[in-house]
């Protein structure tokens, strides 16, 4: 294993154990102690005690996320649940944020938890929540845990319970706010100057053909004025330029919150205006909050929640989910890096060079493209609770969410998209809107009576969700149009004589419905033995007649030892509880009515009558299932939960096997069915994982403690059958990853993770020895026996000495598609995260960090910047420098073996492939990484200090978010990953740099 794993390890051991070993040697000399099993948690309708969970479940309070200065409830969550993985897609304003639980199940759908916000389903909750509101977090991941919430419990379920206020509290305001300055980490290194046009000498020479010379010396000049003129030429950091600029931020948070005797109040504002490290990116976000709860009586309490969201994402980024055309990130780093060498100045448009190189000045092009992603969200619900008697209490909640979004996209004449319409602007205008009702009721029993303790739970639920779509798509606007000018008038467009202007597309979704009936019994006996039973039937329209009922029944099991004779007087042993669970979760992710026919109006289907376009009608390309039914996911757990030393040290250790069987997938079908889709209940997929959590207070003095948390978690994921639709009987399929059309760089086979790569695995390079040589001809032509890569790597052009080598699998002499092979797999063995946590005095230290092991990354840039294809005038990665070279330091082309083998002794790089872009394992990279995600040291003034002013607290402090990174990977950031399919997973290819965050901020309390 590569010595830096072996780093990291020792790392995590050290950082770990020292405090361990330093808290069982401490003489406690006070009394304080911290106690987490007292905790009350939230499992779903109702909350109970932490020593009598019985359930896999994961929580973070208040307390440890309250002083991270983040804007993401997910940011600030990361790491710290056991068995959870929470990656940003990139590091772009407003990333998407993927969260999965215990590995995901499915293959083809989302793998992303049921979200539940004071109990009402909200989609990506934590991207709209501040961290400064949150309550508490509790993560469901078990069967036996999530079952109860049916069928959108498979992936697992997030809790999310925000701040209230308390009774009979003055009001008090709290305000927190920061203000810092973002940097890139790091860029791509590429082709100095010098470099770049030694390459291009070499691309434009080699062959000997008149007109590349002649172009070359009229672009460049003469080779003899190179060294002089490139080599002292001023370099253009295309990537610093675009991604070099200080991003600020500003973040505000202000709550009122109060109550009286018979009711609380909480009022949260958060206002967030965040530059992106590109030019003319970023983030804006406003959102307020106000919760109102109110004692009726002694038997009727009722409130409500009103939450609004506006956010706006600026900025078109570098990726996107199409192919290597839509690659912005490309201009940055191959355009040439330096002024002149056309007639045109280089910040200005230069469309020959565009249509030679298919490169545009990334400045150039970041003013022409313009994308706002404008989102607002809306949560209103409103509870009543109602004691019918001591012990039986009436719930019901209704909740309506409503999300909105505009995303307004602008293409300027410098664009591709622009130049192959007349070179004139384009603009597209996408309108979605989605809106979800709930209402669930609850009965409430609980009664005690000796030894025994009973909780019974009855539900009913409904869910109803609907939206609709639109999307107007206008050409030919006039070219000295503005990006605002065109969002607000697309009437200004003039086709061309002959042209048509697309139709408007309209649509709606859906409607979901979901009816869910549930119940769960809970017996506490002796308060040692505890059994949690439950069951949920739930009925849903995505299914057809008969297959529309599911039911999910679970059991979990808890002994708590500690409560046994022979271990209730150890005062050295806090807790020690055994927990099993079994349960069956199901899954009913994919659009509704897809069990029948039906019939789609659309111009993309029409015909041309008269000056218009008349909408044909048209069944899609996804054939109708009637027997599409659940998926289910059956879940076994084992844990153990402990405490030491009165609550010193505390932690569990969780071990699970989830079996998931009738995936719903959507599979590809033969064309001869007329149709290209059809949504099937095919394969099995199995995780299998432990989780380990451990956490101590090390040092609890009067003027200095010192607290630690630590956890880790190993998940093995499997495919364990495709299903019997598996073309030619075999049990895998090949999948792309889509950075390269037809490119399928992705298996999908029995036996192997879900997201295994495939491709070629690198030899190397061709070396002299390879080839016998024609002195007379000056040919180099390949030995007998030797496996020739031309066809799959260098476009079928003959293999010279320097090419890219691939390994001959089959051994049967050629490099073809059958030589292609598992190249590895994004799955981590090991992932989690720790933190430490000291306060002395007045003072106060965090740092968190979180790490990956052994799990692989597929650096897509990598095989496209060291790929020559088809274009000439490219800039490529430094590593290219080192290459098999042609031409000595006079310019003049070596053909002779000897003084060819001598030329490039030093050298170790192979020369750019002009074939295809393939995926060979030269790409695959270890993304193993441990991360300072944040440290953050504040002051806090002496209590009293400032109580003339009205002030109860201040504190002021800095943090530095993603300090530093350790990892051996070569690309922008190990956690890369631009792709949104499960089945490929780990891909970096164009992603937002990853910058770092360094800010100051203030909180204070009135």
């Amino acid at each position: 294993m590569d010595k830096r794993v072996h780093s990291i390890k020792w790392l995590y051991l050290t950082v770990f154990l020292l405090p361990v070993l330093a808290m069982a040697q401490e003489k406690e000399t006070k009394k304080e102690t911290e106690k987490n099993i007292d905790e009350v948690v939230l499992v779903g309708y109702s909350k109970v005690s932490k020593k009598d969970v019985t359930n896999a479940v994961g929580s973070v309070k208040a307390d440890e996320v309250k002083d991270m200065p983040v804007n993401s409830a997910a940011e600030a969550i990361q790491g710290r649940v056991a068995g959870v993985q929470i990656t940003a897609s990139e590091g772009s304003p407003g990333a998407e944020v993927e969260i999965k639980v215990r590995g995901g199940t499915s293959i083809t759908q989302s793998n992303a938890p049921l979200y539940i916000v004071d109990g009402i389903q909200m989609d990506n909750a934590l991207s709209i929540i501040s961290p400064k509101e949150i309550e508490s977090i509790e993560v469901l991941k078990d069967a036996a845990s999530t079952s109860i919430y049916g069928s959108r419990g498979a992936n697992g379920v997030v809790l999310i319970t925000t701040k209230g206020g308390r009774k009979k509290a003055a009001a008090q305001v709290n305000y927190s706010g920061y203000t810092g300055v973002r940097k890139i980490t790091n860029t791509i290194p590429v082709l100095d100057p010098y470099e770049f046009v030694m390459y291009q000498y070499e691309l434009y020479n080699k062959n000997g053909i008149a007109d590349d010379i002649t172009t070359f010396t009229t672009r460049y000049g003469n080779f003899n004025e190179l060294a002089d003129k490139y080599g002292n030429i001023k370099k253009r950091d295309w990537q610093n330029e675009l991604f070099g600029k200080e991003a600020f931020n500003f973040t505000h948070n202000l709550s009122l919150t109060g109550g009286s005797d018979k009711s609380t109040f909480s009022l949260t504002l958060n206002h967030v205006e965040e530059d992106g490290i590109m030019l003319k990116s970023g983030f804006r976000r406003s959102m307020a909050n106000f919760k109102y709860d109110y004692d009726i009586s002694k038997k009727l309490k009722v409130g409500f929640n009103a939450r609004y969201s506006r956010q706006l994402i600026s900025g078109a980024g570098t990726s996107a989910s199409g192919s290597q055309g839509t690659n912005r990130l490309r201009n940055a780093v191959r355009y040439q890096p330096f002024e002149g060498g056309s007639n045109v100045p280089i910040d200005d448009f230069d469309p020959n060079y565009a249509t030679l190189t298919n490169l545009v000045n990334p400045l150039i092009l970041n003013d022409n493209e313009v994308k706002d992603a404008k989102t607002n969200d809306l949560l209103l619900n409103a509870y009543l609770n109602y004691n019918i008697t001591k012990n039986l209490t009436f719930r019901s909640v209704v909740g309506y969410v409503q999300k909105d979004s505009f995303v307004n996209q602008f293409w300027g004449t410098v664009t591709n998209d622009a130049r192959s319409n007349n070179n004139q602007p384009i603009v597209q205008l996408t309108r979605n809107q989605t809106r979800r009702i709930t209402n669930t009721n609850t009965l409430n029993y609980t009664q005690k009576f000796g030894n025994h303790k009973v909780d019974l739970l009855l539900g009913e639920e409904t869910v109803q969700t609907d939206g609709e779509t639109s999307s107007t798509y206008t050409k030919w606007l006039p070219v000295s149009i503005s990006p605002n000018e065109a969002f607000a008038n697309i009437q200004s467009a003039t086709p061309p004589s002959g042209m048509i202007q697309d139709a408007p597309k309209t649509g709606a979704l859906p409607p979901d419905r979901l009816l869910s009936f549930f119940g769960r019994a809970n017996y506490i006996f002796n308060n040692k033995y505890i059994v949690t039973a439950s069951i949920r039937a739930d009925a849903s329209n995505v299914f057809g007649a008969g297959n529309r009922w599911g039911t999910f029944p679970a059991v979990s099991v808890a002994w708590k030892l500690k409560e046994e004779n022979f271990l209730k007087n150890k005062e050295w042993l806090e807790e020690l509880k055994l927990r099993f669970g079994y349960g069956l979760a199901g899954n009913n992710r994919i659009p509704a009515y897809l069990y029948d026919t039906f019939f789609t109006t659309s111009t993309d289907y029409g015909y041309t009558f008269g000056s218009g376009v008349t909408p044909g009608a048209t069944t899609g390309n996804t054939l109708a299932n009637k027997n599409v039914t659940w998926e289910a996911t059956v879940s076994k757990n084992l844990g153990i939960d402990f405490g030491f030393f009165n609550g010193r040290l505390y932690g569990s250790i969780d071990g699970y096997i989830t079996d998931t069987k009738d995936l719903l997938v959507l599979a590809k079908i033969p064309q001869t069915s007329g149709y290209e889709y059809q949504y099937q209940n095919s394969g099995k997929t199995q995780n299998k994982g432990l989780e380990f959590t451990m956490g101590g207070l090390i040092v609890n003095k009067e003027n200095f403690t010192w607290k630690t948390d630590f956890n880790i978690s190993a998940n093995k994921n499997i495919i364990k059958s495709l299903g019997a639709n598996v073309s030619g009987g075999n049990d895998y399929y090949l999948v792309a990853s889509g950075w390269v059309n037809s490119l399928y760089d992705f298996t999908a086979k029995v036996g192997n993770p879900v997201g295994m790569y495939y491709g070629y695995v690198t030899e190397g390079r061709y070396e002299i020895s390879d080839f016998d040589y024609n002195a007379t001809s000056q040919a180099y032509t390949l030995k007998t026996g030797v496996p020739s890569s031309s066809a799959v790597a260098n476009g079928s052009k003959p293999i010279q000495p320097g090419d890219l080598k691939l390994k001959d699998l089959n051994g049967d002499g050629q490099i073809t598609a059958a030589d292609q092979t598992e190249l590895g797999s994004a799955q981590p063995k090991f992932f989690g995260g720790f933190s430490q946590t000291f306060r002395y005095r007045n003072w106060d230290m965090s740092l968190f960090f979180n790490f990956s092991i052994g799990n692989k990354v597929y650096n897509a840039n990598k095989i496209e910047f060291t790929t020559q294809y088809l274009y000439r005038d490219n800039n490529m990665s430094a590593e290219v420098a080192d290459r098999w070279r042609w031409f000595n330091d006079q310019g003049i082309k070596v053909t002779d073996p000897t003084a060819l083998a001598a030329l490039n002794a030093n050298t170790t790089m192979w020369t750019p492939p002009q074939g295809n872009y393939i995926l060979h394992s030269y790409a695959i990279e270890d993304g193993s990484f441990l991360r300072l995600n944040n440290v953050t040291i504040g002051y806090s003034l002496p209590k009293g200090s400032l109580e003339m002013l009205g002030i109860k607290n201040f504190r002021l402090y800095a943090t530095v978010n993603n300090l530093f990174t350790i990892t051996g990977y070569k690309g922008y950031d190990p956690e890369a990953s631009t792709r949104k399919n499960p089945l490929t997973p780990g891909v970096d290819y164009a992603a937002y740099p990853r910058s770092r965050f360094i800010l100051t901020g203030i909180d204070l309390t009135f």
